[in-house]
């Protein structure tokens, strides 16, 4: 009866609406829906029949209410396979309406249910698929059309740790995701005038800490282990056909995003991987990364923290989190029509219920900013350019599943190449970060195709290769090395063929070197079966710390004005290398002795026996002096020891936490 009165007094609503003075944007069969496909209206519910719509885009939609009243809206039905904004509807505020569903254009999973909501002028609304959107009872929308920042050096928004202020309006909502433009760093065309370095290493992968050099920068890729795979498929779960059915064998230990992290706790590397092709979570254990145990957990058999739900993907991405105690591992996994779930678990045995996202794309993930204190979603959409990636940011982890507020981030551009023989446009098929000393870290999925139908009826693996970013600002990505940082070998029978994957967490610090570990599929299994998602390992690739990127003499580097606190001054050099300590004006204020050899972490005195303490608080500038040789890094602490006060991915042996402390 209440369903009835409702239908009721929605339809008396309608009845009052006015007619749209442009009759193309009437909601009638034959009309055409979204910009940006030629679909056209087959059905429609009675109750909307004649009422103006607005037409947007099939992938995204974002609109600012203009006059209050009744605003409907058409999404697909939840269904499996339908692309529906029912929860992105319910948290904005819309109810369901109970009429028939209604066939809006041909294939089932098109077939429509109604929303409505009262809006009041000046209220945004944003989605990220298929909405149609028709206004009723006096209400006008129009299309809200995100601008561009004014010029950087105004922001009044968030001070950052280097001295960068971010905008009013973050995340920035203004930038196109059918462009093949590169993504500009705004922080670079407008640095601060005065840079503190109190927080990490100062890394040269940019010019953002640098005045004037005559040195010659160069980046460097990952090498991979020797030893590699230092993990692969040995369980039966491991080795189950895909599905965990009948037939030949998979043979996958799955990194996916998964997550390794060093536990100080135990002393352990925890490695949290998908045991098969889309099989249950589990995990793995190591004091060096090499040598691997897959320990007895007590919470379900073996080494499995949960099993494969009715509709869950084996998409996972685990994050552990040192910080906290009830929520240590944080959770994220493909759950089909409901979008991804969020679940947090203090050790793995009772998980929080699940708090689902809506649609996305079936590679999602997350990571942790630690300079602003926010979990960070990579959400998968895709766009003329291909698969692409969304942000969204949210203080608490499990509040942060209201996805419809993501904006467009980044995706493959222009400078991403084709590989040569396959031919296909680049597309950016997963984001993952983590902070590094002073900067966000990010590895780039690229993907370089075939197509997945062509990978499937070749029985091989899709080609993707791991590229890397960087950020200072936790938004604005600078890819300047194009190169892999980790490639496909693309041989047959290589166990790296293809397909490779980063992790949650991307890298952990181990000696004086970074580990990357990376997931790659061989497409043969050990009994011979030949596939496109068929066997999958894990290896290792290791980088110098800081080693992204080196100065290169023989030359200069003046750094702009900087202020710190610290006394010491730490270098990461491999050459001859002296030290000037400057006013804004460029006056000599001290000189170092000089150091020569090949140091990660090397502490430079000064020729008069002080510290820096003199200095600290006021803008000086630095001139390196490299006879010959790389400089990496260098930095300003009050330890004398050398600790950096920055982040060190996701830890490693010495260290208490993720932080240089």
């Amino acid at each position: 009866m209440r369903a009835s009165l409702l239908a009721l007094s929605f339809l008396l609503g309608l009845l009052a609406a006015p007619l749209a003075a442009d009759e193309s944007a009437k909601l009638n069969p034959g009309e055409k829906l979204f910009t940006d496909r030629e679909y056209v209206i087959d059905e429609l519910p009675e109750a909307v029949k004649d009422l103006p719509f607005l037409r947007t885009s099939i992938e995204k939609c974002s609109v600012e209410v203009k006059t209050p009243g009744m605003l409907h809206a058409l999404t697909p039905t939840v269904r499996p396979g339908a692309a529906s904004q029912d929860t992105a509807l319910l948290r904005q505020g819309f109810a369901k309406v109970q009429v028939d569903e209604a066939q809006l254009f041909p294939g089932e999973i098109n077939r429509v249910s109604l929303y409505q909501k009262r809006v009041k002028p000046g209220e945004r609304l944003r989605f990220t698929k298929m909405v149609v959107l028709i206004m009723g009872e006096g209400c006008e929308i129009a299309l809200h059309e995100p601008k561009a920042p004014g010029a950087w050096p105004a922001n009044n928004g968030e001070k950052l740790y280097n001295g960068i202020v971010l905008p009013k309006v973050w995340p920035p909502e203004h930038y196109d995701q059918d462009s093949a433009e590169p993504m500009p760093a705004p922080y670079l065309q407008h640095p601060p005038k005065v840079i503190p370095v109190d927080v990490g290493r100062q890394l040269f992968v940019d010019d953002f800490l640098i005045e004037r050099t005559t040195l010659k920068r160069s980046f460097h890729n990952a090498a991979k282990f020797s030893g590699n795979p230092v993990f692969k498929a040995e369980t039966k779960h491991e080795l189950a056909p895909a599905g965990g059915g009948e037939g030949a064998q998979e043979a996958v230990t799955y990194l996916g995003h998964g997550g390794v992290f060093y536990d100080p706790s135990v002393k352990l590397f925890k490695m949290f991987y998908t045991a098969g092709w889309r099989g249950p979570l589990a995990l793995a254990t190591s004091p060096d990364l090499k040598t691997w145990t897959r320990p007895d957990l007590g919470i379900r058999e073996d080494n499995l923290l949960r099993l494969r739900g009715n509709e869950a993907g084996g998409d996972n991405c685990v994050w552990l989190d040192l910080a906290s105690k009830e929520a240590r591992i944080k959770f994220l996994t493909d759950y089909g029509r409901k979008g991804h779930l969020l679940q947090t678990s203090a050790e793995g045995r009772e998980w929080t219920p699940p708090v689902f996202t809506g649609p996305a794309g079936d590679y999602c993930s997350f990571f942790h900013n630690p300079f602003r204190n926010l979990w960070i979603y990579s959400i998968k959409q895709g766009s003329r350019q291909g698969r692409n990636r969304w942000y969204h940011e949210s203080r608490d982890f499990i509040a942060g599943a209201d996805w419809s507020k993501s904006v467009f981030w980044v995706n493959a551009d222009r400078l991403d190449l084709p590989d040569q023989q396959i031919g296909k446009p680049a597309q950016l098929y997963s984001l993952s970060a983590v902070a590094y000393e002073s900067v966000m870290l990010g590895l780039f999925q690229i993907h370089l195709g075939p197509d997945n139908r062509v990978c499937d009826a070749g029985k091989f693996p899709k080609v993707t290769e791991l590229k890397v970013g960087f950020s200072r600002d936790g938004f604005h990505w600078q890819r300047p090395d194009r190169r892999p940082f980790i490639a496909a070998t693309r041989t047959e029978g290589s166990w790296d063929r293809a397909y490779l994957h980063t992790t949650a967490g991307v890298c952990v610090v181990l000696d004086d070197q970074l580990v990357f570990p990376y997931c790659a599929f061989s497409g043969i299994s050990p009994g011979g079966k030949r596939g496109m998602y068929t066997g999958a390992s894990i290896g290792l690739a290791r980088l110098r710390r800081d080693g992204f990127a080196s100065m290169d003499g023989p030359g200069e580097l003046t750094t702009r004005p900087l202020t710190f606190q610290g006394r010491h001054l730490f270098v990461n050099v491999n050459g001859e290398l002296r030290v000037e300590a400057l006013d804004e004006a460029g006056k000599v204020l001290r000189t170092s002795r000089t150091i020569s050899g090949d140091h990660t972490k090397t502490h430079l005195r000064w020729n008069d026996g002080a510290d820096l303490s003199a200095l600290a608080g006021k803008p000086v500038k630095l001139r390196f002096h490299l006879a010959q040789g790389s400089l990496y890094a260098f930095w300003i602490t009050d330890d004398a020891n050398g600790a950096s006060h920055g982040y060190i991915g996701a830890g490693g042996p010495g260290f208490k936490g993720v932080r240089d402390e």
